[in-house]
């Protein structure tokens, strides 16, 4: 379905003048057409379910690797820990190393605080709320 859709796509990106997305898109469906050939294990990963994270135990809140990675970023550069790292090679590889485990202390925290709170979590999808399902139309 991935594929598919993907295949579908790529006319738009040329006719909305997206060239990167227009350049790259179809050696990126060559390169996923040929992975059961070419890295047979990792297809199997991807058959298995390998290529998402989940940060939270709700449920349908898995979002891919690289948007968590992004969100990892984002928290200690809100932090104002990331600023100027190109400019310094050292800072960028302290930055590269510790990055990751502050995002996980900073995560720790706030879930500990979480907790604190006597809060229990609720793993339900939000439309699954009794407030959400009373709103339904009444026919």
């Amino acid at each position: 379905m991935y594929l598919d859709a993907l295949t579908e796509l790529v006319p738009w990106f040329h006719a909305l003048d997206h060239t990167h997305y227009a350049r790259w898109i179809p050696v990126h469906l060559k390169d996923m057409a040929e992975l059961t050939t070419k890295h047979p294990d990792v297809a199997r990963k991807f058959r298995e379910g390998h290529f998402t994270v989940q940060k939270t135990q709700r449920v349908f809140s898995s979002i891919p690797i690289d948007q968590a990675h992004e969100q990892n970023n984002a928290c200690i550069k809100g932090d104002g820990g990331a600023v100027g790292l190109t400019d310094n090679p050292s800072a960028l590889r302290h930055w590269m190393v510790a990055g990751p485990e502050v995002a996980r202390v900073i995560e720790e925290f706030q879930d500990g605080n979480q907790h604190w709170r006597r809060q229990t979590a609720d793993t339900r999808h939000h439309d699954q709320a009794p407030s959400v399902q009373d709103q339904a139309p009444h026919l």
